[in-house]
């Protein structure tokens, strides 16, 4: 049984419809999902840095840190500037600055520790870091006179 023009001409305009209104479904259903997409990402850029920070790691390893015995205790320094400046401290001095700030003792425990009296580690500790901000500001003139 053939088809005449006009059964053929019917068949392709059902065809037609049917066509556009699964394209008009599709991207319906995908602008849907779009729209429940967007609603659920929001950017890198409106992330907290706290947010930011749990979605990478860094690997640490020992040898990228300086490394000071003070009294029984490792204390790990990673900034190379500021282990030099700690290295150039008399010893006691940088006892005190590594207890202090980096083992976040208090004078009196510094002092316990160290067998002396809670003012003696004020003021090591005070004349350490104003030489550490000495040594710190000459390196960076020596720096600053380098890029001239």
């Amino acid at each position: 049984m053939e088809l005449s023009s006009s059964d053929k001409e019917r068949i392709q305009h059902q065809y037609d419809a049917l066509a556009k209104k699964t394209l008009v479904g599709e991207a319906k259903s995908y602008r849907r999902t779009l729209a429940k997409r967007a609603a659920r990402e929001i950017t890198f850029s409106d992330l907290s840095e706290s947010e930011l920070a749990q979605l990478f790691t860094t690997d640490e390893y020992e040898s990228d840190y300086y490394r000071f015995q003070v009294s029984g205790f490792d204390v790990l320094v990673k900034n190379e500037l500021l282990a030099e400046a700690l290295n150039a401290l008399p010893e006691r001095k940088r006892d005190i600055v590594l207890l202090s700030y980096f083992l976040d003792m208090s004078d009196a425990e510094i002092g316990e520790l160290l067998s002396v009296v809670r003012t003696t580690v004020f003021r090591h500790r005070k004349s350490a870091l104003a030489k550490i901000k000495q040594y710190l500001e000459g390196k960076a003139d020596d720096e600053h006179r380098e890029e001239i």
